[in-house]
């Protein structure tokens, strides 16, 4: 989910939830007379002629089909998004493109700091935020794990994908999750 997305469902739902409080007051103060000269009956007989006329039908339909259609879009919007699964290399040109696969690159990066000593699992994946180029790599380490050295390594795996993608506008961004436990230590018979 993008960030724009967040935005507007945060500002959809602020909206939302005001207009209903604002709605809520009003039917409460209509309710206790409060309104001033609010008639307490309400006439809709001004608008009962709107169903009988014979386009209320297809506006109706066509109402629909567009609430479905923004609908579809805002649930479309919510989908996971697929990092970049393909970056240009420098020097790519009129006379060809090169193109790197980024999937083998992040998994080798990923693999190298599971290794690291402390590092139980690791996975990563490249993303664009903000216009940025960002590759993103969890890792998860044991309890008793030295940060000093899952830091170093986590340093070292960035600048080689740095320079294995060819690419110095790469930033890195590595989350360390702590394991619930220790897995126990292998038994030696």
């Amino acid at each position: 989910m993008t960030r724009g997305t967040l935005a507007v469902d945060r500002l959809m739902t602020a909206l939302g939830g005001l207009l209903l409080a604002a709605l809520g007051v009003l039917g409460i103060l209509w309710w206790a007379g409060r309104l001033g000269s609010a008639p307490a009956p309400i006439d809709l007989s001004g608008i009962r002629w709107l169903p009988k006329q014979q386009w209320w039908p297809w506006a109706l339909g066509a109402a629909g089909v567009l609430l479905a259609l923004l609908g579809l879009r805002w649930l479309l919007s919510h989908l996971p998004r697929r990092g970049v699964t393909h970056l240009s290399l420098p020097g790519s040109g009129p006379e060809g493109r090169l193109v790197v696969s980024t999937g083998p690159v992040v998994d080798a990066a990923a693999t190298t700091l599971a290794n690291a000593p402390g590092v139980r699992s690791a996975h990563g994946r490249i993303d664009h935020d903000r216009g940025q180029l960002v590759v993103h790599l969890d890792a998860t380490i044991e309890r008793g794990a030295q940060l000093e050295t899952v830091a170093s390594v986590a340093d070292a795996v960035t600048a080689e994908m740095r320079s294995a993608l060819e690419r110095d506008d790469l930033t890195a961004r590595v989350q360390l999750r702590t394991a619930g436990r220790n897995r126990p230590a292998p038994r030696v018979y």
